[in-house]
């Protein structure tokens, strides 16, 4: 969040070096994903400069750069077209209402906390998320670049020879080609863009171009709430929020990698939901965390949250003074910078190596991008995040299971001496039951299953030594094992029962169903008792 301490002599001239050199890199994304959003270039350029400068004010990363994003334009071309056709009159409205619904969940997200969690997302699932992303930006860029839609598109010669789309493939060209040495000083995207702009004006090509930007700010709109659009309104406002906190978060954590310095999850948070929030209100696009233009900021010597505010300020100008000149930047340059952007966010890297990683991974990856494509984001990650969850939860309860013995006196070598010793003279009067380690819901299933190969006429002593933390469902388990051993007539102990164990079992009251004096500091103490239980049993 910007402070006063982000003013100084030192750090201002770097700030202004980042965010010149990132304006030039997200002024041609900006009008890119505005056109693709179908909203218009406007919506994209103010989206870049109303989330990039209140995210650099509220945020907690000081030099994330924020504006439009791949996921984000896929997912608002996927709202405006559902809202539109259901209903032509507050379609458009409606959408941009989500944009500011999801910005008030970013800012619960943040106000509680939540932002830790959202980082949490196994590779497998990411990876498929962000190449079903490029998937889709690649197929939304056919018919801007060739004419027509994937499912009418022609591959004859003809296709291929018409001026629109052989500029956009000249531009692509030149996107792969360009020396990345020379990208610093001048981008790639600025180079494609100068070209066929300038292509357009000698050759006066009847080519589709962008159309002059208003030179005026934006008007506000009131936020329209739509009844019949309702239950969409909220899960698009929730797959928005989504989407930009996972961009936006993962890209605070490139920025600490590059500069050993750690970001505030939740503050961040609360800055892009404020960024969202407004942009909505404006009719701009929604917004999140650029890994490009940030890391660009940051090599120009941005430090600041300052140089977001410049960056954001100096659109803005670009835009009020100079929005007339868009009206000749053709439209297929555009789509040739998504549909770069597009194979460029594909994890071919991933892929390339899919015969060395698991099959489990593997198919997860596949599938995540797979559902991405054909259903929706949403859907993609939900269902990816739930599978690997459950396999994960898995594979974590079969490693907590070790940490359950059940332990005949033959079987107790690793007892000290002494509580051997007591446990060799009990043998046929009670099985010792341990728990050790973090004890999870997974397992309660398996706790129950290991008392049940108990011999039926002992008493059981669970100890809980080394355990440090038992969820509710493991306690649930213990205590019917305890009813059922009560109802049978036979005793349980419990022995060493930590503080955070016991503020686990007294949430269900289950240290209510023992006797006070069958509850031991030690293990010993539980023996002990036992032996001259057994040994008054006798006389």
């Amino acid at each position: 969040m910007l402070s006063l301490s982000h003013f100084n002599r030192q750090s201002i001239k770097g700030d202004i070096f980042g965010a010149l050199t990132s304006t030039i890199v997200a002024l041609p994304f900006a009008l890119a994903f505005g056109v693709t959003s179908g909203i218009g270039a406007t919506a994209g350029i103010y989206c870049a400069i109303i989330t990039g400068l209140f995210a650099s004010i509220f945020g907690g990363t000081n030099q994330q750069i924020s504006g439009p994003n791949t996921g984000l334009t896929v997912a608002m071309v996927a709202i405006v077209s559902s809202f539109v056709a259901q209903s032509p009159e507050h379609g458009l409205a409606a959408a941009f209402t989500v944009v500011s619904l999801a910005g008030v969940f970013q800012i619960l997200f943040g106000f509680f906390k939540l932002g830790k969690y959202f980082i949490l997302v196994s590779y497998p699932v990411i990876s498929g998320f962000t190449s079903g992303i490029g998937v889709l930006i690649i197929l939304s860029q056919i018919e801007p670049l060739f004419g027509s839609s994937l499912l009418d598109l022609n591959l004859s010669v003809n296709t291929f020879i018409n001026t629109n789309t052989l500029v956009g493939l000249a531009c692509l060209l030149v996107l792969f080609v360009w020396p990345r040495k020379f990208s610093h000083i001048v981008p790639a995207s600025i180079i494609a863009v100068a070209g066929a702009t300038i292509f357009y004006l000698v050759s006066a090509s009847d080519i589709p171009v962008v159309g002059a930007i208003a030179s005026e700010l934006p008007s506000f709109h009131l936020p329209l709430w739509d009844s019949g659009l309702a239950g969409e309104m909220v899960k698009s406002a929730l797959l928005i929020a989504t989407l930009s906190t996972l961009d936006s978060l993962m890209t605070s954590l490139t920025v600490d990698s590059l500069n050993n310095d750690l970001h505030d999850s939740d503050q961040e948070l609360v800055g892009q939901g404020i960024g969202n929030l407004v942009a909505g209100l404006f009719g701009a696009l929604p917004g999140g965390g650029a890994t490009m233009r940030t890391v660009t900021n940051l090599r120009a010597g941005g430090t600041t949250p300052l140089s977001g505010i410049l960056h954001s300020l100096f659109i803005l100008a670009i835009v009020l003074w100079a929005g007339e000149y868009t009206a000749y930047i053709p439209v297929a340059v555009l789509a040739a910078i998504l549909m770069h952007v597009g194979i460029s966010i594909i994890d071919w890297n991933f892929l390339k190596r899919i015969h060395k990683i698991s099959l489990f991974s593997v198919v997860l990856m596949i599938s995540t991008m797979v559902m991405a494509v054909v259903f929706d984001l949403v859907t993609a990650v939900l269902i990816g995040v739930f599978i690997d969850n459950l396999v994960t939860i898995r594979r974590l309860s079969e490693l907590q299971l070790d940490n359950i013995k059940l332990y005949t006196a033959k079987e107790a070598e690793h007892l000290p001496f002494i509580e051997r010793q007591i446990f060799t003279e009990i043998e046929d009067g009670v099985t010792l039951l341990t728990i050790s380690g973090p004890i999870g819901f997974g397992v309660a299933r398996g706790l129950k299953q290991c008392v049940s190969n108990a011999d039926e006429n002992k008493d059981l002593l669970i100890d809980l030594t080394n355990a440090r933390f038992v969820g509710i469902t493991s306690t649930i388990a213990i205590e019917e094992i305890i009813l059922s051993y009560q109802d049978e007539g036979r005793e349980v102990l419990l022995s060493s029962v930590c503080e955070r164990v016991r503020s686990d079992f007294n949430k269900i009251k289950l240290l209510d169903k023992i006797s006070a004096d069958h509850v031991f500091t030690t293990r010993v103490d539980a023996l002990v008792y036992l032996k001259y239980k057994r040994k008054n049993a006798v006389k």
